[in-house]
């Protein structure tokens, strides 16, 4: 295996050097982009570095010293430059959530991958097939929100965007080959239209895992306790499982202990927790004892029977179309498609073609056999 030679990043955190950027990748055709986040370690989550590559050049550009970036949302926004990303609907949404981008022409390397039926959708997986280069993940988690970056993060960050124009260059030629680069560019297409800005956190304890299995007074105890701990997680900056985790939450709402020496005995509460926030917890037991709030039922997402029914036709029919085109079902129509066609009572080809407006090849493609398929769930 041989070393490979990345160029020297350029570090984006001046006015100058923004422009010095922005002048550049203004005048390619191809912009590959990858961004880093700090969800696993703030309150709030925000992009902390954004990774920009042309074929010959690659940019870390820093968010944190500018106060806006709209010029570089611009050449988003050209659909005259292809974006270059892998699985971006997560990059996208984080983009869109801090800065209020828009973006046309995207490529995205995971769906390309997807429809080749690569066994190994992971882009580090694809790297070392492709290129016989393995990239170092072992910043994955990192916190890209403290400041001075290392060097080897700022290494390990730039690789995430200088191989992916390579790697759409690889994957190009087989899509073509397999006449399946058309379902590729309008699922990208599709991701940056659809994919809505991330929204931020906010407290919910029906996303405490647990929460649903819990009985009504358990639950009454377990909203006070989980309000408690969103309350110093806003303060220290870090995501609530940093203070207590879920697991202890619900054990806590399950014992409801009447003293101190009670939480130590709880096997997902570690001792230095205890000592913490011991005192603050058996507050939070008390205040509740005394005034138990009821919690409002989780609003029911249950599907009507027609829609299981449509669902259901609709999922054997992909999955059945994946197999005789030997392609992984969701290159037939994705997850959030097909809900979306369940979703709706279509009663003629005019609505089905409208409901696929933003997927016209794959309508002329099956739009035949999908309005079939829902005709017959009416029998």
């Amino acid at each position: 295996m041989q070393p490979h030679r990345m160029p020297e990043a350029g570090i984006v955190n001046s006015p100058e050097t923004y422009q010095q950027m922005l002048a550049h990748l203004a005048t390619q055709d191809t912009i590959a982009i990858d961004t880093e986040s700090n969800s696993l370690h703030a309150y709030h989550e925000r992009v902390c570095l954004i990774q920009l590559s042309s074929s010959t050049s690659d940019f870390l550009l820093d968010p944190f010293a500018f106060t806006e970036l709209d010029d570089l949302g611009m050449l988003f926004a050209r659909a005259d430059i292809q974006k270059v990303f892998h699985a971006g609907d997560y990059d996208i949404g984080c983009l869109k959530r801090d800065f209020e981008f828009t973006f046309h022409n995207i490529f995205d390397t995971m769906l390309a991958a997807t429809a080749l039926a690569e066994p190994n959708l992971g882009f580090a997986a694809l790297i070392e097939k492709y290129f016989d280069l393995i990239l170092d993940k072992k910043y994955q988690r990192a916190n890209w929100g403290e400041r001075p970056l290392k060097a080897e993060m700022l290494s390990y960050a730039q690789c995430d965007s200088h191989f992916l124009i390579p790697l759409r260059d690889t994957l190009l030629p087989q899509l073509e080959a397999s006449n399946r680069l058309q379902l590729v560019l309008e699922d990208s297409e599709g991701m940056a239209r659809l994919v809505k800005p991330l929204a931020q956190h906010m407290e919910d304890i029906w996303r405490v895992k647990g929460a649903q299995d819990l009985s009504a007074e358990a639950l009454s105890l377990l909203d006070a306790l989980n309000h408690m701990r969103e309350l110093i997680a806003s303060k220290r900056d870090v995501p609530p499982f940093k203070v207590l985790s879920d697991r202890a939450l619900i054990e806590i709402a399950q014992t409801q202990p009447h003293f101190i020496q009670e939480l130590s005995l709880l096997p997902s509460l570690p001792e230095r927790q205890v000592r913490r926030y011991g005192s603050l917890l058996m507050q939070t037991i008390q205040t509740w004892r005394e005034n138990p709030k009821k919690v409002s039922p989780r609003r029911n997402h249950r599907l009507s029977d027609a829609e299981m029914k449509r669902r259901d036709a609709l999922s054997n029919w992909r999955k059945q179309t994946g197999m005789d085109e030997g392609l992984p079902s969701n290159a037939i129509i994705s997850r959030d498609l097909l809900d979306r066609l369940a979703h709706l009572e279509i009663s003629d080809s005019n609505e089905l073609k409208q409901a696929m407006k933003f997927f016209p090849y794959r309508y002329e493609r099956y739009g035949t056999a999908i309005f079939e398929v829902l005709e017959r769930t009416k029998e």
